[in-house]
C-alpha cells in the first residue's frame, strides 16, 4: 500500500498546468442569450471551453474576473481604417501602422485592415511594405489584410480623396501589392472601363472586392455583382443615391438582401434616422461597423496635417478645407454605442456587425466570435459600453 502512494505521487506531476481563464464574464454572442460564463484559454491562445455559470473552472488560472458585470464580446473587426492617434498608413512607415494598431486595441478592436488612399502606384507600395514590416511583429492588434480604398475611383465621387491620382482598374498593380502585403478588400468605382474585368480577376485573387466612391447605376452595379462584387464601401457615402426612377447603390444595399455593406455610424455620415432604417431594412446579418478613421482621430478638436492638404475637427466631423467629410474621428467602440443609442436593438443582435459579419465576408474563420477552437480574441466592456480589457490571442493587450 505504501508502496503504491509513493509510485502514485511520482506519477502526478508536481506542477500541473493551469488553464488560463476570464472568469464571470456575460457572453455576448449573435446566436446565444447574454449569460454568465468563463472563457478557458489554452496555450496556443484558443478558446478551450466556454464554462457555464459564474464560478470558474476547478483549478484554473483566473486571468481576469469580471465579476458578473463585464460584457465580453469577440474582438472587434475594423475592415476600413485609414488612421489614428495622429499617424496613418499613408505615412509608410512601420511606426505609424504600429500606433495606429495600438489605437485601435483601446477600442476593442483586435483585428484592422491598415486602408490606404488613393495615391501613386509608388505611394501605394510604400504602403504596402510597412503594413507587412508590422505583419511580421504585430503585437497590438492583428492586421491580416490591406484594404485598398483608391485609386479606382470616379473623380465625381472623390470626397476628400486626391482625384488627380484616380485610375481605372489595373490588377496587375494589385498583384504587386499583394505580392509585398496581403490585400484583402480593394473598393473602386464599379462603372469604371475594366472594372467587371477586375473584379473578376481579383476574386479569383482571392480578394474581395466593394463599390465606393461611385456613381454607378443600378444595372452597372447588376454587372459588377455577377462579376463577384461582395461589399458596399461606407455605405450611401460617396456613392449614387436612391432615387425612384433609378435606385443607384444606395438602392441596390437595400434591395440585394446579399451585398455586405460598411455603416460609419457617427451620427455625422448618416443620421440616426438612416442609421435605423439600415438595420430595419438591411439587417444586423449584413451589416459590418467600420470607422474609416484617419489620423486626427483620438486626437480632439483642431486642424491637423493630412497628405498635401489640412482636416480640421470640429462638431465631431473631420473636413478638408473643401468642407468635404473626410473619413471620421469615429473609435469602434463609440460606433457600437451610437447603433444601440439609435435603434435600441438587442446588443446580441448587434454584436453581429461588431465581428462576425466582417470575419465571414473576408474569410478570416479562426475569429468574429467566441467558440471553442477560435482564436481567444476577446473584447471586454461595462455595462455602459466602455472598453475595459482586450485580449489578442489570450494575452491581455490593453487595460483601461
Amino acid at each position: 500500500m505504501v508502496l503504491y502512494e509513493r509510485l502514485s505521487s511520482f506519477l502526478q506531476p508536481t506542477n500541473p498546468a493551469m488553464s488560463k481563464v476570464i472568469a464571470d464574464v456575460l457572453l455576448v454572442s449573435p446566436k446565444s442569450l447574454i449569460r454568465p460564463v468563463s472563457v478557458v484559454i489554452d496555450d496556443e491562445g484558443r478558446i478551450q471551453q466556454i464554462h457555464e455559470g459564474h464560478e470558474p473552472p476547478a483549478g484554473s488560472d483566473v486571468i481576469m474576473d469580471g465579476g458578473g458585470e463585464l460584457y465580453l464580446f469577440a474582438g472587434f473587426i475594423d475592415i476600413h481604417t485609414h488612421g489614428a492617434n495622429g499617424a496613418d498608413l499613408s505615412l509608410g512607415t512601420f511606426e505609424a501602422v504600429a500606433s495606429i494598431a495600438e489605437a485601435k486595441l483601446s477600442e476593442g478592436v483586435t483585428t484592422f485592415l491598415p486602408t490606404t488612399w488613393t495615391s501613386s502606384p509608388e505611394e501605394t507600395l510604400k504602403m504596402a511594405r510597412a503594413a507587412t514590416t508590422y505583419r511580421k511583429n504585430q503585437s497590438f492588434a492583428r492586421a491580416p489584410f490591406l484594404h485598398i480604398e483608391g485609386p479606382y475611383l470616379n473623380p465625381d465621387q472623390a470626397g476628400a480623396q486626391d482625384p488627380c491620382q484616380m485610375r481605372e482598374p489595373d490588377i496587375e498593380e494589385i498583384q504587386k501589392v499583394h505580392e509585398l502585403c496581403p490585400v484583402g478588400l480593394v473598393s473602386l468605382a464599379v462603372e469604371l472601363n475594366g472594372a467587371c474585368d477586375f473584379i473578376s480577376a481579383a476574386k479569383e485573387m482571392g480578394i474581395v472586392t466593394s463599390a465606393a466612391h461611385s456613381a454607378a447605376t443600378y444595372n452597372e452595379y447588376r454587372a459588377a455583382r455577377k462579376a463577384g462584387l461582395s461589399h458596399l464601401t461606407h455605405f450611401c457615402n460617396q456613392m449614387s443615391p436612391l432615387h425612384h426612377r433609378e435606385i443607384g447603390l444606395v438602392g441596390a444595399g437595400l434591395l440585394d438582401d446579399s451585398i455586405m455593406t460598411e455603416i460609419i455610424c457617427d451620427g455625422v455620415h448618416l443620421c440616426p434616422d438612416m442609421v435605423q432604417l439600415a438595420f430595419k431594412i438591411i439587417g444586423s446579418k449584413r451589416i459590418m461597423l467600420v470607422t474609416d478613421s484617419m489620423a486626427a482621430s483620438h486626437l480632439g478638436n483642431g486642424t491637423y496635417p493630412q497628405g498635401n492638404t489640412t482636416i480640421t475637427v470640429k462638431d465631431g466631423a473631420a473636413r478638408i478645407p473643401a468642407g468635404n467629410l473626410a473619413g471620421s474621428i469615429l473609435t469602434f467602440d463609440q460606433a457600437l454605442r451610437n447603433v444601440i443609442e439609435f435603434t435600441g436593438l438587442p446588443l446580441n443582435e448587434v454584436s453581429r456587425s461588431c465581428a462576425l459579419n466582417q470575419a465571414r465576408s473576408l474569410s478570416l474563420r479562426d475569429r468574429g466570435d467566441i467558440k471553442q477552437g477560435l482564436l481567444a480574441d476577446l473584447t471586454l466592456l461595462t455595462r455602459k459600453l466602455e472598453v475595459v480589457a482586450v485580449f489578442v490571442g489570450g494575452e491581455r493587450r490593453f487595460s483601461s
